[in-house]
């Protein structure tokens, strides 16, 4: 009997977490970030008419790492077909200190990142979009609406992937068709967020 009860408390917890996370049909919620590399404000206001990729990543984690020349080509890729992407790294660095401006703006630099790094330094954005893990993907469309989360593929190590979850889901938003796989499960280091005020 313990023990059933232990597993629906673990199912109830998990549950609470996948339903935290931005539901793909939801409006996603603006921000507006400093830009690690330049130090200027860059704004994301939903519903711009623009297609758009929020990535949340984080220079520390070894699954970001892995998909980072990943989501660098298709931020490069995309940009010449209209697409804005965004990188946020919600990690509190105060605890991490890795994870400080002056660190993302030297990764952002050495990996030549064509979208901004922005800080998210108080994890509000990612607690706003139900981001979990680094990577964790969001696809948000012209009129502000989010069309896929999760992964990037479905592998970290590009040679074993079978599922290109998210350039699918560019392409076919860019074709005016709609996205076959809506959502997946982001996997990845579990984001360090600051502590609530």
């Amino acid at each position: 009997m313990k023990r059933l009860l232990l597993a629906l408390v673990l199912v109830s917890v998990a549950a609470v977490v996948i339903a935290e996370e931005l539901a793909v049909g939801a409006k996603a919620p603006g921000f507006a970030l400093t830009n690690a590399v330049d130090g200027k404000t860059v704004r994301f206001a939903p519903g711009d008419g623009k297609l758009s990729v929020v990535v949340f990543t984080c220079n520390q984690c070894p699954y970001a790492k892995a998909f980072e020349d990943r989501i660098v080509a298709l931020g490069r890729d995309y940009a010449k077909r209209g697409v804005t992407f965004y990188a946020i790294d919600s990690n509190d660095d105060a605890a991490y200190s890795v994870e400080s401006s002056a660190e993302m703006k030297s990764r952002a630099q050495a990996k030549n990142y064509p979208f901004p790094y922005l800080k998210d330094g108080d994890s509000r954005i990612a607690r706003a979009y139900g981001a979990r893990v680094t990577p964790h993907i969001f696809v948000v469309d012209g009129k502000g609406v989010v069309r896929y989360r999760g992964y990037v593929d479905d592998s970290a190590k590009p040679e074993e992937r079978q599922h290109t979850a998210l350039h699918d889901a560019l392409d076919s938003l860019l074709a005016n068709k709609d996205v076959a796989v809506t959502a997946t499960k982001a996997f990845g280091c579990t984001i360090k967020f600051k502590p609530a005020a």
